[in-house]
């Protein structure tokens, strides 16, 4: 008896499952447009609402939430100078959705001045993108009539101690500066520490400091008032803003200090995740409205890979971690 059926059923239906297969994979979103998942993802910030890493926390979650189609929140968990935040997120699921937003006190400074701190910013996180970077100036007293950074070393080189700066507080940002700039000079000044870099500008004004290093939005005002006087700089926008004012750097190369912001997320975060991450940030701190906010808080956006963030990390503990020890400094 004949047989009538297919002669080959088995190349039909693979032929079948290959075009099944096909049209499956043509429907589906690539893995780039395709949402985290539908949970929130929330962006942690060590300050409160209202302070700088706030407000650029809550733009980030914005555009990363319109980018990805997926809701997104800011988490502020203030204290401690930002470790409760970063300690939330090192341990962290590592999906993706829970990023931290920080200054470099807290991967640079931190690990030197807390005894016990509970999260190690090089094995604990990964770096997602370099955000922004704040232009800073060394401002002074009219009082102290001096008019250059030459005559202000020289000044303080023939008064040693007797000349003093305010700063944010002991550790700070703008007190690391200081202390980097005459440790690098062989500058001794005596240190008055205020609870914010506003009061040490104010005590500026008033008489009580001699000098201050803060960040360019900080310093504006008052230098186009005439209250201050602006004797060096340092950062991305220092020569558009200040070009007829030296740079630290040109009286030493390891002077090219700048306070910036990061995103990172847990270490335990796949590659390909924080590779999107950081295409989403790149793309957003491209956008106008973007630039023009961080601009508006005196940083200029540095879109760029997660390999830039790890070696700014790393160069600023090389530079600041010997530094505070000298200093002894240590957390309130």
């Amino acid at each position: 008896m004949t047989d009538h059926s297919h002669p080959f059923p088995s190349r039909r239906i693979a032929l079948l499952r290959m075009l099944a297969t096909g049209f499956a994979a043509s429907t589906s979103l690539p893995v780039w447009a395709q949402p985290l998942s539908s949970r929130p993802i929330k962006v942690v910030v060590g300050s409160p609402p209202g302070a700088l890493g706030d407000v650029i926390a809550r733009l980030m979650a914005q555009k990363l939430g319109e980018a990805l189609g997926q809701p997104s929140i800011v988490d502020n968990r203030a204290g401690a100078s930002g470790a409760i935040a970063a300690d939330y997120v090192a341990k962290a699921p590592g999906d993706g959705h829970t990023l931290l937003v920080a200054p470099d006190a807290v991967m640079v400074v931190n690990p030197f001045v807390f005894p016990k701190l509970p999260y190690d910013p090089t094995k604990d996180f990964r770096s997602v993108a370099l955000l922004g970077k704040a232009t800073l100036v060394l401002l002074v007293s009219p009082a102290l009539k001096v008019k250059t950074f030459a005559d202000f070393a020289q000044l303080v080189k023939s008064k040693p101690k007797a000349i003093n700066f305010g700063s944010g507080g002991s550790g700070h940002p703008s007190h690391m500066a200081m202390e980097l700039v005459a440790s690098r000079l062989g500058l001794q000044l005596t240190h008055v520490p205020y609870k914010g870099t506003s009061l040490a500008l104010q005590g500026l004004m008033a008489g009580d400091v001699d000098a201050v290093i803060v960040s360019m939005a900080e310093a504006m005002p008052q230098v186009k008032a005439g209250n201050v006087i602006p004797l060096a700089t340092s950062g991305p926008a220092a020569k558009e803003v200040f070009p007829n004012l030296p740079e630290f750097k040109e009286s030493h190369a390891d002077l090219d200090i700048a306070v910036w912001f990061g995103v990172f997320t847990a270490a335990s975060t796949p590659a390909d995740v924080v590779q999107r991450l950081n295409a989403e940030v790149n793309k957003a701190l491209a956008q106008p409205d973007v630039t023009k906010r961080l601009a508006e808080f005196g940083l200029t956006a540095t879109p760029g890979a997660p390999s830039v963030l790890d070696h700014l990390m790393t160069a600023d503990q090389a530079r600041f971690g010997p530094l505070v020890k000298t200093l002894g400094i240590t957390a309130n």
